[in-house]
Order: structure tokens, then sequence, then C-alpha cells
């Protein structure tokens, strides 16, 4: 899949993959072939090409009309190919992705989990009870304290139980800001604030990316984000230099993770506004021909607050109107262009950019009328403490905004401005952050964080009746921490143990509907090595790219 692999595909289906109980998901051995085949489907991987891109659009692989191929397994030297070790590569990251495509759709047996510390973190809900809860079909069926009952259990189907005694069960967590594909570039600009490191990063190596390179930094991104119990993300995606077809790789690659997420078009306004429009129409035909259950939403990364053509912002926001998304925008980040991006807030109000579907990322710098603005229009933010202070942007008053009746919620933001995508420990640098602001241990309580994190994320991100909680009905993206390994003493108050004393390295198993995507930090059904090797290889080759052009100028 993209420049990971490519196969010859034959489909005679449907939009989505109908997978009937014979579904065969077939490993062939390397030197041969690759076969996948969906009974009575015809969808079917015959074949393994190096080097061909494709696209994939939830749960069809489809071969690009300008890199198709007569890939069949009785071509002596296409059959050659298979046995390079480059390609073994390929191959084992398209098994991978194929696997998730496939457990996306496929009914699983029922997965009783018992025995377990509760936090639902449910609207009203802060006391944790020691409890079962039963998956079925990748949803959540029930929950209750103490052990199920007899009837309830006789009714479970091929059940699957999980022993959680001792182990803490929380929604997994939801992530309201984040550049997956940054995860390539960690320890950029470490003495910069964000002008600077912008400089560092996007203005001296987004030029010079190639295809597939965003497709495998965000796919990097997203596993890591898996690893990290992150279940649902909202993917800022970012253009850079790229193509239309090299920049949307991010959305190929965040179907193909494992992960849920709402995908935050980046529009290219250098266009006129009916290209632009075009564009977004393309994007929501592409997402519904996908039918992916992983991709929650689309939204907008909206810039046209910086764009030359001032009636793009306008634009932008009558789209997202149309097509019924939600808007996100990078506002009042960096403290030292703050008196700049105010003098702006009119021209937000007459937009229509200060409005419930729509929220600001970082939002530090306010002055008392934009909060009172935003507040009484509806309006969110998303906090990210960690990149906030790696990059010295400053703290957000979010006590402040809660009681103006700003909507908030938490985001890990990109790998390069956080350089770790752990939502415990960007809940605790949160919550002392608040704490040595105003002296007052009061200010804000762990259950307010992991709150913070998951559900009321979710609900910046309009995905709250599917993902954020622990309620019947919702998507059953779950995790397991285990407090006792790493060692973190006894446990007295789970919300407290969770957000002082955990970290990622705590947490056993991730579930994202249902299914197990990752176990002590290493996600299912992806070669995380070839993956690493590939994503360096690809950072060394733009580095080299970048060198060769600077050394070029300069003479």
């Amino acid at each position: 899949m993209n420049t990971f692999g490519a196969c010859h595909a034959q489909t005679q289906m449907s939009r989505r993959l109908q997978t009937p109980a014979g579904t065969l998901l077939k490993r062939l051995s390397l030197e041969a072939r690759i076969n996948v085949c969906a009974s009575h489907s015809g969808w079917r991987v015959d074949c393994i090409d190096q080097g061909l891109p494709n696209i994939v659009t939830g749960d069809l692989i489809v071969p690009r009309p300008d890199h198709a191929s007569n890939c069949s397994s009785d071509n002596p030297e296409r059959a050659a190919l298979i046995g390079s070790r480059t390609l073994r590569r390929h191959v084992r990251v398209l098994i991978a992705a194929c696997t998730v495509l496939l457990s996306t759709q496929v009914t699983s047996a029922d997965l009783l989990i018992e025995d377990a510390i509760i936090l639902t973190l449910a609207e009203g809900v802060d006391e944790p009870f020691t409890g079962h809860l039963v998956i079925r079909d990748g949803r959540i069926k029930s929950v209750g304290a103490g052990k199920i009952s007899a009837t309830e259990r006789a009714g479970l189907q091929s059940l699957k139980v999980v022993d959680a005694a001792g182990k803490i069960v929380i929604p997994g967590f939801v992530s309201g800001h984040n550049h997956l594909w940054q995860s390539a570039f960690r320890g950029i600009a470490s003495d910069g604030e964000l002008y600077p490191w912008l400089e560092a990063l996007h203005w001296t190596y987004g030029d010079y990316f190639g295809d597939g390179d965003l497709y495998a930094f965000t796919l990097h991104g997203a596993l890591d984000q898996l690893g990290h119990g992150i279940t649902t993300t909202y993917s800022h995606s970012q253009r850079l230099g790229a193509t239309e077809v090299q920049y949307l790789e991010s959305l190929d690659a965040s179907l193909a993770a494992g992960q849920h997420f709402v995908f935050a078009y980046n529009a290219d306004l250098n266009q006129l506004a009916a290209a632009v429009r075009a564009d977004v129409d393309a994007l929501v035909s592409r997402a519904d021909k996908a039918d992916n259950p992983l991709l929650l939403g689309l939204s907008l990364n909206s810039v046209g607050n910086h764009a030359a053509d001032p009636t793009m912002f306008a634009v932008e926001m009558e789209l997202a109107g149309e097509h019924r998304m939600t808007v996100q925008i990078h506002y009042l980040e960096q403290a030292s262009r703050r008196f700049v991006e105010r003098l702006k807030w009119p021209e937000f109000l007459e937009v229509g950019a200060v409005a419930p579907h729509v929220s600001y990322a970082h939002f530090i710098h306010t002055t008392d009328q934009i909060v009172a603005d935003t507040g009484h229009l509806g309006g969110a933010m998303i906090w990210n403490p960690l990149s906030n202070g790696r990059l010295a942007s400053g703290l957000a008053d979010i006590p402040g905004y809660l009681e103006a009746g700003i909507r908030v919620g938490m985001g890990v933001d990109g790998a390069a401005s956080a350089d770790i995508a752990d939502p415990f420990e960007n809940m605790r640098m949160g919550l002392y952050g608040l704490r040595m602001k105003y002296s007052n241990a009061g200010v804000m309580q762990p259950i307010d964080m992991l709150r913070l994190h998951t559900l009321r994320t979710a609900e910046v991100l309009e995905v709250e009746k599917e993902v954020g909680s622990i309620e019947p009905g919702k998507r059953a993206d779950l995790l397991i921490v285990d407090p006792r390994f790493p060692l973190t003493g006894s446990v007295t108050d789970p919300a407290a143990t969770l957000v002082f004393a955990c970290s990622s390295a705590n947490i056993e198993q991730v579930y994202v509907g249902g299914e197990l995507r990752a176990t002590r930090g290493v996600p299912a059904g992806h070669d995380i090595s070839a993956l690493q090797l590939d994503v360096e290889q690809r950072v060394a080759r733009i580095k080299a790219a970048v060198l060769l052009a600077q050394d070029a100028k300069s003479r």
C-alpha cells in the first residue's frame, strides 16, 4: 500500500466488505505469494509488486490507475522480487494493514472482562467500582459492579474471558489535536519557541517530502499513539509541500493503523475558491466510499485566517457548514504574536468561526472579550500542556475558560513539539501547572483531568455518542492499566493513582472497537521494526536533499 508495496487486486463487491463466516486471511510463503480471500466477495490480493503505490479505501485495496500492473503469480520476473529483503518488509506491512481492515468487519466472540476496578468516566459517575463489562460486536454490551450474573453469562457467545483483578479499566484516551506525521521528527529546535521551531521543521523539510513519506510518518505517529493508550485521535493533518495525492496518504495511513480518528482536511488555499470546493467535495466522496468504521468523521484544519486571499476564511466556514464538518484553528499559541493575532478576532466573529462546531488549538493568550465571546457562542478549545511547555507557549487559564462556559478538551499535539504521546504525562503536566499557577490544590482534581482527556475531548470533537466513556452501546475503546507493573504502590484512589503515579508503561492492553490493538506498548498487526527502519531511511533522504539544496544555494 502506497510505497510500502502494491498488489494486483480483483474487486467485485460493494463499497463495504461483507465478510461471511468463511472469511479467510491466508498467509502464504513470502517466497511465493500472498492471498487475502473473502469468500463470495471477490476481494483478493494475489501478489505483491515492489514500488507500485496503492490507495487503501477503507476495505478495498485499489491500484491507482497510473500504477496498474499485471502482477500474476506465474510471472517469474515479478515472483523473483518477492525474495528481496526490502520487499519482505513491504509485504509484512501490507499483511498488517489487510489484517486491520478485515478485523474491523469480522464479528468476534463476546469478551468478558471481570474483577476489574472500573472508572467509566460517564457523565456524573466519578466513583470507581470493582466489576465486569461485556463486549459484543465491537461495542460495550453491559457494565456493572460485581460478578456477571449466571443468566447473562449463559447468553454470551464463544466467550473469551480476561481476568483483570487488581487492574484498572478506563476508556481509551481521546486526543483532540495531533499532527501524526511529526512522529518522525523529534528533538527538533530544542531551544526554540513556536516560530523558530516551525522554521526548523515545516519550512526546512516540508518541501522535500516525496511519495510515501506522509503515509509512513503518519502511520508511525498513529501506532505510537495506540501504544500510549490513545484510541481516538483528531488527525490535524498538514499539507506541507505535498501534492494532493501525496497529502492524502495521511488519510490512507490512519485507515490502516487501527485507531479511531477524525480526519481534519487542510485545504490548499493557493487555489481559487471553486477548486477548494471541488477538493473538499472529493474528500467527502472518498470518505463515503471508504465506509470504514475507524473514521469517525471529517473536519477542517482551517488556515484561512492566514491566507493571502482574505475571502478564503469565509469559504472554509461555508464548506464546513455545507458538509456538517467541525473546524479546528491554531490560535493564540505563541506569546510574542498575541497582539497581531488578537487583531483578527473581529474577522473570526464575522465569518462564523466562533461557534459550537469550532475549536481552537492552544488558545493561550486570550483577552477577557475573546473569552466572553467564545463562551457565549458555544466555542471550544483543545489544551496541549506538553507541547505548550516544550515550546514555552504558556499556560492556558483552564479554570477561567470553564467558568466562562468554554468547552475544553485535551491533546498531545505533534510528536515533534510534545515529543511523547503519553496522555498520563500530558494530564500530569497540565494539572501540576495549574496548581502552581493558582497555588491551590483544589483548582482541579485527577478525575477532572481523566474526563478532560476522554469524554470532554470526545464532546468537543462531536463523537461523544461513540467514544469517550464506558457505557452500553458505545464502541469498546478500553485500556487495562496495571498499577503493579511498573510498581506504583497500593491503590487508594484509582483516579489519583492513574494521574499522579502511572504512565503509558502501565498500560497492559489497548482495545479499539473490542479488538486488541496493543499489548505493553506494542501495536498489534504491524511490523514496528520494519516501519521504524523505513521512517529513518526516509528522514535521512529528506535531510540529505535539504543539505544539497542549501549547499547549492550557498555557491
